[in-house]
């Protein structure tokens, strides 16, 4: 567990400079040295706490729960790779801005495919037991595979009964983001920021609902200091 004194030490400082308007590079790498932290506490705090400005915004925005027929723009690779993370053993947490982040496990690239159904299925699944009224999912096209991803998902929704489509993008993160017709299910800090829609944390109802996951809350970190 990376929650160690230094790394809550760590997490004060860095918080600290942030707040003070120093870039997130160096502050991390002077907190990092001075608590002699390993690659992966870095990682924690750099993926895991914001300034607390920017952390309130956001959090401000996150709904836990989703009304009847709710229509969702899903953040596609962001919620299967936070799932297939978690699945593959990689640490999770909840940022200062209240949405669940890995540290640092696999992106960009589906290493066991047969992970990755059993994600999409699972976050399938949720969606029609959170009966939402429609599911655009957005995968990012540079991803290896996209293309079959997109037709498994598609395949899964059909067989769910959950009405909703499969794009591919250049980027998730514009068609995510610029949404406005109900909530953008990520948690990806700079989409959550920039989103025109109420975020709703699909990956972390899923494991939350799904597995009974428990996650280390760095908000409580940094305000308990």
């Amino acid at each position: 567990m990376f929650l160690t004194p230094p790394f809550r030490s760590a997490a004060r400082d860095y918080r600290l400079l942030l707040d003070r308007g120093y870039p997130s590079a160096a502050c991390l790498k002077l907190v990092g040295d001075r608590w002699a932290l390993d690659k992966a506490a870095r990682t924690v705090l750099f993926r895991g706490i914001l300034p607390e400005s920017q952390s309130s915004a956001i959090s401000a925005r996150v709904v836990r729960t989703l009304p009847p027929r709710a229509r969702l723009a899903v953040d596609g690779y962001n919620v299967l790779f936070t799932l297939s993370n978690y699945r593959r053993g990689h640490p999770l947490f909840i940022g200062t801005d209240g949405l669940v982040r890995d540290a640092g496990g696999a992106h960009g690239r589906i290493q066991d495919q047969d992970l990755f159904l059993e994600c999409a299925g699972a976050a399938v699944r949720r969606l029609s037991v959170l009966g939402v009224a429609y599911a655009e999912v957005y995968l990012d096209a540079p991803v290896s595979g996209s293309g079959a991803h997109a037709a498994s998902l598609r395949d899964l929704l059909a067989r769910a009964g959950v009405p909703g489509r499969v794009e591919l993008a250049a980027s998730a993160d514009g068609p995510v983001r610029d949404f406005e017709d109900g909530y953008a299910a990520t948690s990806d800090s700079a989409v959550a920021a920039a989103a025109v829609s109420p975020i709703f944390d699909l990956a972390r109802d899923i494991l939350e609902s799904r597995y009974g996951a428990e996650f280390p809350d760095l908000g409580i970190v940094v305000r308990s200091l």
